[in-house]
């Protein structure tokens, strides 16, 4: 007899259950009369998810190997469709080479993602992120409504260097103190940055060969340090040199010729003008004087002599 009224009672639940299911499928159906009609293309007024990669920057180095990966995907853009959103992400990289889903059927208008990339090996890597949109296209007179897919990828490219730079440094030979030193560097890759140590004292920075300023006589040493484009510093052996005084008889000898002999051509040159302007003065006075006679007395025991004189006429 309880067997009977426990069945009795279990009949009793299921009917009710079915009842309640049965009448969410029908307010279900009411509330969306809409059905699916079918997946189409997108139409030429629809634009792909736009995917925007905050890091890696592209075309950078690091010097670590893990890097960190940051980007945000927007769904599509489309004027016909009454709903979009981003449907599903993935990436690929070049050292793993297989798609690595990150999102799938997020129903989201805008994702973001913070990824870490651990292990990355050194040298030059691709990553690929691929996304997918989805957007629905409602026919109001049909109630019907239907789906298209459209996807869109972005690349970026970076490198992973964590090798310092090698420099090497030639000291020149024979400075002088009225001359400057020279930068001799050999640098085996690019480089971002080069600063040097003299004797120890606050790096000051330099712009590839250049020059250091003149220095006093004595003794120098010098170190390089070199920043290659990932970061990493290289440092130079370092190099010592001499900067050595001119003699004092080196100093003067070019002043104790020139000086006299710049005097003696002046004293030269002078004479020589004066002498020309009283020889130029001397044969205009002498042409332009006329000649004049003069009779001597002598004793009568001589001739009258009549001599022609160039006289002077004041």
């Amino acid at each position: 007899m309880r067997l009977t009224r426990q069945r009795s009672s279990l009949s009793i639940l299921a009917a009710l259950a079915l009842l309640v299911v049965s009448a969410n499928l029908v307010g279900y159906s009411a509330a969306n009369p809409y059905r699916l009609a079918g997946i189409v293309p997108p139409d030429p007024e629809t634009y792909p998810p736009v995917i925007t990669i905050s890091s890696p920057h592209n075309n950078t180095a690091c010097n670590t190997s893990r890097v960190p990966l940051t980007f945000n995907v927007t769904a599509p853009q489309s004027r016909t469709a009454s709903y979009v959103t981003v449907d599903r992400v993935t990436y690929e990289d070049d050292w793993r080479k297989e798609p690595i889903s990150v999102l799938n059927g997020g129903g989201q208008q805008q994702a973001s993602f913070h990824l870490w990339l651990s292990n990355v090996p050194e040298g030059q890597h691709t990553i690929v992120i691929t996304a997918r949109g989805m957007g629905q296209i409602t026919n109001e007179k049909e109630l019907s409504y239907k789906w298209f897919f459209i996807s869109s990828s972005a690349t970026i490219c970076f490198t992973i260097d964590r090798t310092p730079p090698t420099v090497s440094f030639l000291p020149a030979e024979n400075v002088s103190s009225t001359s400057s030193v020279p930068l001799n560097l050999t640098i085996n890759e690019s480089y971002s940055k080069i600063t040097y140590s003299l004797n120890s004292q606050q790096n000051v920075t330099a712009s590839g060969n250049s020059t250091i300023p003149n220095l006093p006589a004595g003794q120098y040493n010098v170190t390089f340090y070199v920043w290659d484009i990932a970061g990493n510093i290289g440092t130079s052996e370092t190099a010592n040199f001499t900067v050595t005084e001119i003699p004092q008889t080196e100093r003067t000898a070019d002043s104790s010729i020139l000086l006299p002999a710049a005097a003696a051509l002046s004293t030269v040159v002078f004479i020589g003008i004066v002498w020309l302007f009283k020889r130029r003065s001397c044969v205009s006075r002498v042409c332009s004087t006329p000649k004049t006679y003069f009779t001597m007395q002598v004793p009568k025991s001589f001739p009258t002599v009549r001599s022609p004189l160039f006289l002077s006429q004041y």
